[in-house]
């Protein structure tokens, strides 16, 4: 990795973050390692890349000290896979973020307001109608030791077909017998994911790697979603559906989600069942258009 490609990594890694990640130790180097790998979903990087960038995040977090904006970051960590292929611009090449409300391009890759925004809010808005009976959707804000309990984003990714194309996610602790877990929605608009095949090579693109396998399940509405299960300590389980437009979409759950923020104690049982979690992944709630 040369220095440029080094300076666009760690740029893509602090964009992700809305608002930035705090310096809290713990907090920003988790931070830094989920948005690193998230963005390996839609744009190239070498292994190395992650690793430098992760490790550089770690040093100005260690240089720093502590302080900053509360944490609002709520993504799992994802797979090191790249699912596309974007360069990186050459060394005179200045990337221009999307306009904005006030008409002027964005300070980063997330919208803080206006369509794609509250796309973004919708979707959490949706996520908290579907917890399911006997769990709590935990509402802490979070300070910049701790993430918060909710959250919700819309990020541009890179332009398809000379359109902006945007990702969108939403996200909840669960609680229950005090127990921590985690249910997420995550939405890639068409082009972004280089996903081709069943709906279980869909499952693969999502960011934890499918360690204990993947299976096809037929919903009653006649749909084929991917259901795959992780166990290396990230997601345990999701499901990923493919639409017809080319919209992808991911559904995941955890028994435990133990970053700063989360708990020590992990829910009884997985918050949705396999047929819950296919069910709610073909929604159409969940199926945020482009535009």
């Amino acid at each position: 990795m040369n220095e440029h490609d080094f300076r666009v990594s760690l740029r893509d890694a602090i964009d992700h973050a809305s608002p930035p990640p705090p310096m809290a130790p713990a907090v920003a180097v988790t931070a830094g390692r989920r948005a690193v790998r998230r963005r390996n979903l839609v744009a190239a990087g070498a292994a190395g890349g992650v690793t430098a960038v992760v490790a550089a995040i770690a040093v100005a977090v260690a240089t720093t000290g502590s302080g900053g904006a509360p944490l609002q970051v709520g993504a799992p960590p994802a797979a090191t896979r790249t699912a596309g292929t974007t360069p990186a611009p050459s060394s005179t090449d200045k990337e221009v973020w999307p306009t904005g409300t006030d008409g002027q391009p964005q300070q980063d890759r997330t919208a803080r307001a206006g369509h794609k925004f509250d796309q973004g809010r919708q979707l959490l808005v949706d996520l908290l109608a579907v917890v399911p009976a006997g769990y709590t959707a935990l509402d802490n804000p979070g300070t910049d030791q701790l993430v918060s309990s909710r959250m919700s984003q819309a990020q541009y990714e890179r332009k398809v077909g000379g359109k902006d194309a945007w990702s969108y996610l939403a996200a909840t602790q669960l609680g229950k017998d005090g127990g921590v877990g985690q249910l997420l929605v995550t939405v890639y608009e068409p082009g972004l994911l280089d996903a081709s095949g069943d709906a279980c090579a869909v499952a693969n693109a999502f960011w934890t790697p499918a360690t204990a396998g993947c299976k096809l399940v037929t919903t009653t509405g006649g749909l084929t979603v991917g259901i795959a299960s992780g166990g290396n300590g990230e997601f345990d389980q999701w499901a990923a559906y493919r639409h017809a437009d080319g919209t992808v979409v991911f559904l995941a759950q955890e028994k435990l989600d133990n970053r700063p923020g989360g708990g020590s104690k992990a829910l009884p049982a997985l918050p949705l069942t396999e047929d819950g979690v296919a069910a709610l992944v073909v929604d159409e709630r969940f199926h945020v258009k482009a535009s």
